[in-house]
């Protein structure tokens, strides 16, 4: 037969542990300025100017000034 004051023990811990994890201040999600993506969606965040930007999003703006720049 297993020990029963050991799994009640371990239930209260996790019962404990949940009650901590609701209360806890939820942490803020980094976004890109233009896109709006998480920083767990994308690569790479990079911080520009005081905002912060997606690589995407940059790579993209790189591309449109590309172009731009083979008319001229």
């Amino acid at each position: 037969m297993g020990d029963r004051s050991k799994a009640e023990a371990r239930k209260a811990e996790v019962a404990r542990q949940f009650e901590e994890a609701k209360c806890a201040e939820p942490k803020p999600a980094i976004r890109c300025r233009s896109c709006r993506k998480s920083h767990v969606e994308v690569k790479v965040m990079v911080e520009m100017g005081g905002f912060i930007f997606c690589d995407e999003c940059i790579e993209t703006a790189a591309a449109i000034i590309a172009v731009r720049n083979v008319g001229r």
